[in-house]
């Protein structure tokens, strides 16, 4: 019985992470866009804070 749950989790698991990392690929492209404008954002208020 647990041998039969672990046999399904591994699955799960294996699938899920197969799904996640397609994701991931083109998430990442989409945090990395928004990571840069952020960084922009914060980097210009910045400055202008400074001057």
């Amino acid at each position: 019985q647990i041998s039969d749950r672990m046999n399904i989790k591994a699955k799960t698991v294996s699938s899920h992470k197969g799904n996640i990392k397609r994701k991931i690929k083109t998430h990442n492209k989409q945090v990395i866009y928004h990571v840069v404008r952020l960084t922009d954002n914060v980097t210009n208020g910045i400055f202008v804070n400074m001057r």
